[in-house]
């Protein structure tokens, strides 16, 4: 099937220089904002394959290689964040985007493949730390063994729990722990260090937990035997959420979810570091394009060239790249790529371009580049060349012929062209090929499906030196061979 493509952007994909990064795939991703608000800095949630990334050898298992850009190549890499579920289809990751125009899309980069990179996944892609209870200081102190202090609050929006601390008078490692407060079941737990008497102390938790809008929790600190802690008249509270009263249980441990109530305190005081978002309604629209990677195509194999009427028929092989995007047409009056003329393309795996607008019984030289779809293209060298003179091909009698038949060309000797005449009684697919003395094929004239009739095809010899010749007709199960001689 022919393809032009005349656009400049395809034009330039075979014209650009090539850029080299130090990771060697990439996946293109488009963000479509879908509100009527511009947005800066937002962070963007996407869902990545990174399974089939690992699986193939091309992303670090352990994803320390992930990277994103918003330029082409870039190296100032933007912040990012592996959330979960590494090594499956579902990867989730978030990256900060520097802009989205409203109602409009932003394309940035997803780079890996580099075995010497360092993992820079970071919660900075999010808005904080926060304090969960904005630092509150506390100053009366108590002593009570093996009890639970803590508050009960709600989450005014989704918050990224990342660490969890505690202000105490006397040093020693504790347990804080987060209960859902309508199940009652422990959403995360670990000691915190002993830290610094009187400051606060924390610990990073192991995997970030997302606090949901409008679901109310309670933080507890467990005091064990002999342990000291603060409390004092307070409802302070981090902005990013509401204090609802301080909880406690006694006689109890790090798992017992407290029961008992005191409004207006805060007892313990148990705290965590929190992260924010902007909250973008609706969300992004994301769309994940085709991996690529750095490595230049090889060159297209098996380029021929079949002459018709002003044109010509371009064939070659596929290229077995798994990043193939394109293949680029040249053309030149002379066997030299290095001054032909860039003629059009054909999308990967379509392997076939009819070149127009040629002149009849002028020899066309032609050649074709392989290009895969890096966001800068690598694109190979030129092809084998392969060469062909347009003939005009004419059907001088109207009607269908009795039998097959291959005429004798005339004139015949010949100087440089000449004309072959056949009859086809039915519809079938010709060859007509012209071999040397020696049995080599020299030119192929047709090549394609014809309809019974009577035609004539002229032969132009201008680049044969002079000796005898031999034309091949094939159609069907019918074939002939006729001799002519070429006299210069």
């Amino acid at each position: 099937m022919k393809r032009v493509i005349t656009v400049l952007f395809i034009i330039s994909i075979f014209m650009s220089a090539v850029s080299y990064s130090q990771y060697k795939y990439e996946n293109p991703i488009y963000i479509k904002n879908n509100t009527a608000t511009s947005l800066t800095n937002v962070q963007v949630r996407l869902i990545i394959n990174t399974q089939a990334l690992i699986s193939a050898g091309w992303m670090q298992a352990d994803g320390k290689d992930i990277r994103f850009a918003t330029l082409c190549g870039g190296t100032t890499f933007r912040d990012h964040w592996v959330e979960k579920s590494l090594n499956t289809d579902t990867t989730v990751i978030w990256v900060n985007v520097p802009s989205l125009g409203a109602n409009d899309s932003a394309l940035i980069y997803l780079y890996y493949g580099n075995p010497a990179a360092t993992n820079i996944s970071t919660l900075n892609v999010f808005y904080g730390p926060h304090s969960s209870t904005d630092s509150v200081v506390i100053s009366s102190t108590n002593t009570v063994s093996n009890c639970q202090r803590g508050f009960r609050f709600t989450a005014n929006e989704d918050v990224l729990l990342a660490y969890m601390g505690k202000r105490i008078p006397n040093a020693t490692q504790r347990y804080v722990t987060l209960f859902d407060f309508n199940t009652q079941a422990i959403l995360g737990q670990i000691q915190v260090d002993a830290g610094t008497a009187a400051v606060y102390n924390y610990n990073a938790v192991a995997n970030p937990l997302w606090l949901k809008s409008g679901q109310q929790y309670i933080i507890a600190l467990f005091n064990g035997s002999g342990d000291m802690y603060y409390y004092g008249t307070s409802s302070q509270i981090g902005q990013h959420l509401t204090y609802g009263d301080m909880r406690y249980a006694n006689s109890c441990t790090q798992n017992t979810f407290p029961t008992s109530i005191v409004s207006g305190m805060h007892y313990g005081t148990p705290d965590f570091l929190y992260y924010t978002k902007q909250n973008v309604t609706p969300a992004p629209t994301i769309t994940v394009l085709p991996p690529a990677d750095t490595v230049t195509p090889a060159i297209p194999l098996n380029l021929t060239a079949l002459p018709g009427n002003q044109q010509a028929l371009l064939k070659w092989r596929k290229n077995l790249e798994f990043d193939m995007y394109q293949y680029g047409l040249y053309r030149n009056t002379t066997n030299n790529p290095s001054t032909s003329t860039f003629i059009g393309s054909t999308n990967h795996p379509d392997t076939t371009y009819t070149a127009t607008g040629l002149t009849n019984g002028t020899t066309y030289y032609f050649w074709v580049r392989a290009a895969d779809r890096y966001c800068s293209p690598r694109i190979s060298g030129y092809s084998v060349v392969a060469s062909c003179t347009p003939v005009k091909i004419e059907q001088p009698v109207t009607g269908i012929p009795a039998k097959f038949s291959l005429s004798q060309n005339y004139p015949n000797p010949f100087n440089p062209s000449t004309t072959i005449r056949f009859d086809l009684p039915k519809d079938a697919f010709a060859e007509l090929i012209v071999y040397d003395i020696a049995g080599r094929e020299v030119a192929k004239l047709i090549n394609e499906k014809y309809e019974a009739g009577y035609y004539e095809i002229e032969f132009d010899a201008s680049s044969l030196a002079s000796g005898i010749y031999f034309y091949k007709l094939t159609a069907g199960k019918s074939s002939d061979i006729k001799r002519m001689v070429l006299v210069k």
